[in-house]
């Protein structure tokens, strides 16, 4: 666990990067039931890389809100299995987007496949191998367009040089329920080769769940996020990938 006096933007930085710039090989198969695997089988995804572990989220169509969220791993001879779900999950209210083409503001989940490189919350670690941020009132998350070097990055509270207006961020203490616990999803962030795209939003997370849907997250049930949490490790390179059911192995 990084405890609060350790966490630094650097830190966050590292651990995003390395599950983010993993080699892209697909290695190990499953035995289909039937004739073949239904589509969001991780033997049918086709940008899991090197992930042993993947989580998937599907919808009945582009746009509804309402999904399943399953977890997958890969076992020691390269098959894999099923370690939790289908659970109940909801995503933005306009249903899902293709990540490229999402436009901030417009209430839609990116579809895609994106790593899972660390998490926060405003309770403590659940019991993660993933690090994790426990958040105060001096944690925020800004997608000013007028500020790209702070959009879609984690910053502590407002310095005298930033330009991210309040009204322009989210002060992760302020979320309740929702932030109790939440996985960040690599959906927009800035890498050591790729800006941001100030046009697509960001604070995309995978996060406990509230009435209705979102505004772009995912969310489920806090008992299925805690699940989701302890089992992920990032020595298992993880995954989310998200679409609907006809898209998803595009995806």
């Amino acid at each position: 666990m990084l405890r609060r006096g350790r966490v630094t933007r650097g830190v966050l930085w590292l651990a995003a990067l390395t599950l983010l710039l993993s080699p892209v090989t697909v290695t190990g198969t499953v035995a289909a039931v039937g004739d073949q695997p239904p589509p969001f089988h991780p033997t049918r995804l086709t940008s899991l890389g090197d992930a042993r572990q993947v989580v998937v989220v599907i919808s009945g169509s582009w746009s509804s809100s309402l999904a399943r969220l399953r977890a997958y791993e890969k076992t020691a001879a390269g098959t894999w299995r099923l370690r939790l779900g289908p659970v109940d999950a909801r995503l933005g209210r306009n249903g899902f987007s293709p990540a490229d083409q999402r436009r901030q503001g417009g209430s839609t989940t990116p579809a895609g496949t994106f790593a899972l490189p660390w998490a926060f919350g405003t309770r403590p670690d659940p019991g993660t191998a993933l690090p994790y941020l426990l958040v105060d009132d001096n944690d925020w998350w800004p997608y000013d367009p007028r500020d790209p070097a702070t959009y879609n990055v984690w910053q502590p509270r407002r310095a005298g040089s930033a330009r991210w207006r309040t009204s322009w961020a989210e002060d992760l203490s302020s979320y309740g329920r929702q932030y109790r616990h939440a996985a960040v999803i690599a959906y927009n962030l800035p890498t050591a080769t790729t800006d941001v795209d100030t046009r697509r939003g960001g604070g995309i997370f995978l996060h406990v769940d509230r009435p209705g849907a979102t505004t772009g997250c995912v969310s489920v049930a806090q008992a299925d996020l805690e699940r989701v949490l302890r089992w992920l490790d990032p020595t298992q390179a993880p995954v989310i990938v998200m679409g609907p059911r006809s898209a998803v192995t595009r995806m």
